[in-house]
């Protein structure tokens, strides 16, 4: 897959049609100046959902606990 961000421009090219995108991105295509991208399974995304929760986690829990050392102190 390609990232349409990706694909080069040339500056003042605003007529666009089916046929010269087709031609256009085969060009590209055959000369090897398209970059792939990588698109996540939902497998990939739960893991990273799970690492990024995970890691709030972590923060909250040493948050809380500077904050009852804090209120422990002040006692």
């Amino acid at each position: 897959m390609v990232a349409p961000s990706l694909i080069p421009k040339k500056p003042g090219k605003k007529i666009k049609t089916d046929k010269r995108d087709a031609l256009k991105l085969a060009k590209l295509l055959k000369s090897e100046d398209l970059t792939p991208i990588y698109v996540p399974e939902p497998e990939d995304e739960a893991v990273r959902d799970l690492s990024r929760a995970r890691e709030v986690a972590m923060k909250d829990l040493k948050d809380a606990k500077y904050q009852l050392k804090g209120t422990a102190a002040s006692q």
